[in-house]
């Protein structure tokens, strides 16, 4: 999984930086492209939770197996899009993909290792995929510039080279991927000791759902939290490179410049990050690294210039895809930290579920693009990137301080 997912990484960051500024180069107006997110968001949302639900049950191979798929397909639609609309399907199957394919690895490498260390090998995983990451915002500014620079012609060659690599790691995955227990006989038990009335009445799935919140205290909280973040994550995302291109003239090479900065902090402090929530605890290491994503934010309204963004990558901002997570940068290192926490406050038989439930909290997009693109298209772009940054600081942080630390429970 490590070299699969690693070569994944690196296709996947190639165009990342250039989807948006595709889909509006393809004719979308801010609206169309916040209405394109809304869709893509509200599908992934309501097959979260089977697919959830399916992986608990029947193994997490079969279900990045067919994530792969799904980026497969959708890559070839990117490619053969001659409008906006026909990308429709393509972001849709993009959402899903990536919504399976991070998570379920993260779920095999935190099943397979000590508690003490998982933090550590996370880092160390994310560290491994950045290094090949490092200059892949500089290899593909350079093809788009050969290929005709920021618009559809330049753009379009990515996504063939994407579907091409594509097709590798999915052929990797299949051969070479033992499949792992599945924790079918951790559901069946389940639904065992409560009777089969479940199970003979079809609402086998709907009794496992309602089954993960038994006996787990915080989860509320977190779906809340969750929730807000998300909502504003997915409000800037789709106009941040809108805003880095037509209102700080950021070009191929100044975005380039600032992929291999971001990533560049994934390589140096991974494992550092890692190495201290396996220390300090999941939140203590989170609460050093994120509060850079506000400074980052800020400078990304205020920069004065293209090359000032330089710093932006550097420390991270809402919205900003540049790193091998987003927010990239220095804050980008909090997901390390994060993201064990949210996998140790469940089970290991919960953890498909558990994911498939946040996953349908992708409702929340909806609005949060909508929104987006309204308030875009009438030339209040600030909001749109303000309104993120207050809704961490004063709701989300609060929220995160009041979930248990889970680095000594069992």
């Amino acid at each position: 999984m490590l070299g699969a997912i690693g070569l994944y990484n690196w296709t996947r960051s190639l165009p990342v930086q250039y989807d948006q500024l595709y889909i509006t180069a393809l004719g979308a107006n801010p609206l169309e492209l916040g209405s394109l997110n809304s869709i893509a968001g509200a599908v992934n949302s309501v097959v979260s939770a089977p697919m959830g639900w399916l992986a608990d049950k029947y193994g997490v191979k079969k279900v990045i197996v067919f994530g792969l798929v799904l980026a497969t397909i959708s890559s070839a639609i990117y490619g053969l899009a001659a409008d906006w609309w026909t990308l429709i399907p393509g972001i849709v199957l993009t959402q899903i993909g990536m919504g399976l394919i991070m998570p379920l690895t993260d779920i095999i490498f935190i099943g397979t290792t000590n508690p003490v260390q998982r933090a550590t090998a996370i880092g160390f995983a994310r560290t491994l995929w950045a290094i090949p990451c490092t200059f892949v915002p500089l290899v593909a500014a350079f093809l788009v510039v050969n290929f005709g620079g920021i618009n559809a012609q330049g753009i379009r060659p990515l996504y063939f080279l994407v579907l091409a690599l594509y097709l590798f790691v999915l052929l990797i995955v299949i051969v070479m991927l033992k499949p792992l227990l599945a924790n079918q006989s951790n559901l069946d038990n389940a639904s065992d000791k409560n009777g089969n009335e479940a199970s003979s009445k079809g609402f086998e799935f709907i009794h496992d759902i309602k089954e993960l919140f038994k006996g787990e205290k915080s989860l509320k909280r977190w779906i809340v939290l969750w929730s807000i973040q998300r909502f504003g994550t997915s409000l800037a995302t789709p106009f941040v490179p809108l805003w880095l291109v037509s209102q700080k003239e950021a070009d191929p090479f100044i975005l380039g410049v600032m992929g291999v900065v971001s990533i560049s902090m994934s390589v140096l402090l991974q494992i550092p990050a890692g190495k201290l929530a396996d220390k300090l605890g999941r939140k203590k290491a989170y609460l050093i690294f994120h509060p850079m994503v506000y400074i980052g934010s800020l400078l990304l309204i205020l920069a004065p210039s293209g090359e000032y963004l330089i710093i932006v990558a550097l420390l991270g901002a809402i919205g900003l895809q540049t790193g091998v997570v987003g927010a990239g940068g220095i804050s980008g290192i909090a997901h390390t930290p994060f993201i064990t926490l949210f996998w140790e406050m469940v089970p290991a038989d919960k953890r498909g579920r558990w994911h498939g439930i946040t996953g349908v909290l992708g409702i929340v997009s909806i609005p949060a693009t909508l929104l987006g693109g309204f308030l875009w298209q009438q030339g209040l772009m600030i909001p749109v990137l303000v309104i993120p940054v207050l809704l961490e600081g004063f709701f989300v942080l609060p929220l995160f301080l009041s979930i248990p630390e889970t680095l000594n429970q069992s």
